[in-house]
């Protein structure tokens, strides 16, 4: 393999269970963007027989097909959009659904009927992140009005939009007023709201076969309590920072894998806590040398023309580029790891390769082991850094590495 990746499974479990003992809660671990570029089935199969993860959160119908069949059991839930044929694939593989609009929800309800099957599904409330989401008052109506046949009203929740970019939370303080509003005012309405009969009967919904709600007054139902509202709203940097975000079961992505959402979550808790927990990377990132060049003083490197030689010089030609997820940005001004000793990329990273100069390192030679992100000996390449140096965040260095790059647990 001219490149792969390993994923440390004593750093993965380590976090997980430092998130369990920290917040005393169940566990919903997002694993979506194939587990933040880690690798879903390598995740998950780590991570399956874990007691304290209690649903695993991931973007598409795909992925949640994927841990369906390695783990059976798990709860899963879809936080992504999911258009009317991928809604019907939930429904039949009892994958759970977010409902962040009315015109969705009728769509579930509709879908749901025709397969005579009950879709579990959690709204999404809108607080302030202008994403997918249902405005409060909406969603006050929809507890207000009809009951939905086939659907079972399973969850609520929200997500921050300003608590990871910042010290200050008075947003994220804000959203979270909101939200708990929300949850006083429907749990009551839930808790004594007519639960649906399952019928098919063309009367109860609105345009027939075309609708997928009661017309029936409330009064005129029969009256049974529904299970609780599952509620969450706490990330990664929630979990952190703020015990009072985490509700029934807490969200947990980035920092799972052993990262820290941000500098400035680094920072609120530190102050807040005066103490330090050890998140532990579970990614590394590795390749081989596909050639050394020996190039002469002037001598240009790569695209553009933008590296010059300023004296005779080694060059090590690696064969990762762009196109399996190492920036562009990063061209001239990264590092790597080759022989526990840091070498410089030099001239612009390619679709497939880049280069970087070994002169300073002794008998680098074709097949030799390159570290792209982990560490050797006393040198490191972690993902902050490079997210650094490309005007990123880590989240995004990491889960653009190419899926198709071998990954493998250690």
């Amino acid at each position: 393999m001219k490149s792969y990746i390993e994923i440390n499974a004593e750093n993965l479990l380590h976090n997980l269970q430092l998130f369990s003992h920290h917040t005393k809660k169940k566990i919903m671990f997002v694993v979506k963007a194939n587990a933040y570029g880690h690798g879903l089935t390598e995740v998950i199969e780590v991570t399956k027989d874990l007691p304290f993860i209690d649903y695993y959160a991931v973007d598409s119908l795909e992925e949640a097909l994927t841990i369906k069949k390695i783990t059976g059991g798990k709860k899963i839930l879809v936080i992504g959009w999911a258009d009317r044929q991928e809604l019907k694939e939930m429904i039949a593989n009892e994958i759970e659904i977010i409902i962040p609009s009315l015109d969705q929800l009728k769509k579930v309800a509709e879908v749901a009927r025709r397969l005579k099957t009950k879709a579990r599904c959690h709204f999404k409330v809108e607080t302030g992140t202008s994403r997918l989401g249902i405005e409060p008052a909406e969603l006050l109506a929809v507890f207000d009005g009809r009951v939905y046949d086939y659907i079972e009203f399973t969850g609520l929740y929200s997500h921050f939009a300003n608590i990871e970019d910042t010290t200050d939370h008075s947003f994220a303080r804000g959203q979270l007023e909101i939200f708990n509003d929300v949850v006083k005012k429907i749990e009551p309405r839930h808790n004594s709201a007519p639960k649906s009969e399952n019928t098919d009967s063309k009367q109860k919904f609105y345009g027939g076969a075309g609708g997928g709600f009661s017309k029936e007054p409330p009064a005129r139902r029969r009256q049974e309590n529904n299970a609780p509202l599952l509620k969450h709203f706490s990330c990664s940097a929630s979990t952190l920072l703020f015990p009072d975000t985490y509700f029934d079961i807490v969200r947990v992505g980035i920092s799972a894998y052993g990262f820290w959402p941000s500098k400035e979550t680094y920072i609120s808790y530190i102050e807040k806590n005066k103490s330090r927990i050890e998140l532990k990377p579970a990614l590394s990132w590795y390749a081989k040398v596909a050639q050394v060049k020996h190039l002469k003083q002037g001598e240009y490197i790569g695209y553009g023309l933008t590296y010059r030689t300023f004296s005779d010089a080694r060059i090590a030609v690696i064969p990762v580029g762009y196109y399996d997820g190492y920036d562009r940005q990063l061209s001239s001004i990264a590092n790597i790891i080759i022989k526990g000793v840091k070498a410089p990329v030099r001239g612009r990273v390619c679709m497939n390769m880049f280069m970087a100069e070994v002169t300073h390192i002794k008998d680098v030679k074709e097949g030799d082991r390159v570290i792209l992100i982990g560490s050797e000996g006393k040198e490191k390449i972690s993902a902050d850094y490079l997210a650094d140096l490309a005007g990123t965040i880590n989240y995004e260095i990491v889960s653009r590495i190419n899926p198709l790059i071998p990954r493998k647990v250690v």
